[in-house]
């Protein structure tokens, strides 16, 4: 008699970050309705991050458990909002960079006065990748 033997889930914390382009252009509403859905989403996992718009590109960082993390990262990569997706970064953590928000986020004028310089680099091209991962990082200390 054999049983289905639960699935080991990894508790693993890890760090995602990716950037996108739209596939459209984002208003207010979509982007009210886009970060309720998320914001709830990550209570209910225990997902924690920040998110950035900026003229048709978005940037995140997730951190959380692997699986969850993971579930997020195949549902962005199934989401037609993104026609262009690609991850900057993937790696374990010993601790959350934002233990207090299950979503923040950075639309242009908060980016605007918070982070100038993001503007520079979220463009989705490979040669900022580094840069705009360092920018997103530091946005901890707004904390």
């Amino acid at each position: 008699m054999g049983g289905k033997v639960p699935l080991k889930r990894s508790s693993q914390l890890i760090e995602l970050s990716y950037v996108s382009k739209a596939s459209r252009q984002m208003n207010l509403i979509d982007l009210v309705h886009l970060f309720d859905v998320s914001y709830k989403w990550n209570l209910d996992h225990e997902i924690t991050g920040v998110l950035f718009y900026e003229n048709g590109m978005f940037a995140q960082t997730l951190e959380g458990c692997e699986d969850d993390v993971m579930e997020v990262w195949s549902k962005i990569g199934q989401d037609n909002r993104h026609q262009i997706l690609r991850k900057l970064n993937y790696s374990p953590s010993n601790q959350r960079r934002y233990p207090n928000w299950a979503l923040r986020f950075y639309q242009g004028d908060l980016i605007a006065k918070y982070m100038p310089q993001i503007g520079k680099v979220l463009d989705g091209l490979p040669s900022h990748d580094h840069e705009l991962l360092e920018i997103m990082r530091s946005v901890e200390e707004l904390a």
